[in-house]
C-alpha cells in the first residue's frame, strides 16, 4: 500500500509541475468527472464560481460518501484556485470494531489544466472526524489534516 501512495504522489507532482501546457487557459464544462485517491466524484457547476460534488472514497474497510461545495477564484493562466467545504458519512469495519460517523472539512487548493478540459487537483485542509463504535457505543472526535489529489475531466455546454 505504501508503494501505491508513493506512485500516486510521484504522478501527481509530475502532472502538476512537469506536464507541458497544451491548452493555455482554463476550460471547464457544466459537469466534471473525477478520480481521486482513493475514490470517484461527479461535479456540477451552478455558475462559473460555484460547484457541488458528490464524492465517494473507500480503502481498508473504510467507506466515505458525501458532498463537497467549491468556491472558485479568478484563474491564473492554467491554474484555478478554490476553497470549499466537505461533509461525509463514514462507515468502518475492523477486526475489533465496527461503526459509523461523520466528517466535516474545510479546504483550499488548486486545479492545473494541463490539456483542454483535463485537470489535476490538489487540496488540503483540517477535518473534524466523529466516529461511534456499534458494539460499545464508544465514540471518538478528532481533528485531522487531509490532503486530496485527483484528476478531472470536464464536459458540457460551457
Amino acid at each position: 500500500m505504501k508503494t501505491q501512495k508513493l506512485v500516486c504522489l510521484f504522478l501527481g507532482c509530475s502532472l502538476l509541475f512537469l506536464a507541458p501546457v497544451v491548452y493555455g487557459e482554463v476550460v471547464k464544462g457544466d459537469i466534471g468527472l473525477g478520480l481521486n485517491y482513493p475514490g470517484v466524484g461527479v461535479r456540477y457547476f451552478l455558475s462559473d464560481k460555484i460547484s457541488l460534488e458528490l464524492k465517494s472514497q473507500s480503502e481498508n474497510n473504510i467507506i466515505l460518501g458525501g458532498f463537497r461545495g467549491y468556491w472558485y477564484f479568478r484563474p491564473i493562466k492554467t491554474i484555478l484556485p478554490f476553497a470549499g467545504v466537505e461533509v461525509d458519512y463514514a462507515s468502518f469495519k475492523g477486526n475489533n470494531s465496527e461503526g459509523t460517523g461523520i466528517t466535516g472539512e474545510v479546504f483550499a487548493g488548486i486545479e492545473h489544466f494541463f490539456v483542454k478540459s483535463f485537470s489535476v487537483q490538489l487540496d488540503f485542509g483540517p477535518a473534524i472526524v466523529s466516529l461511534t463504535d456499534k458494539g460499545s457505543s464508544e465514540s471518538v472526535n478528532d481533528l485531522e489534516y487531509v490532503v486530496n489529489f485527483g484528476i478531472n475531466y470536464y464536459f458540457g455546454k460551457k
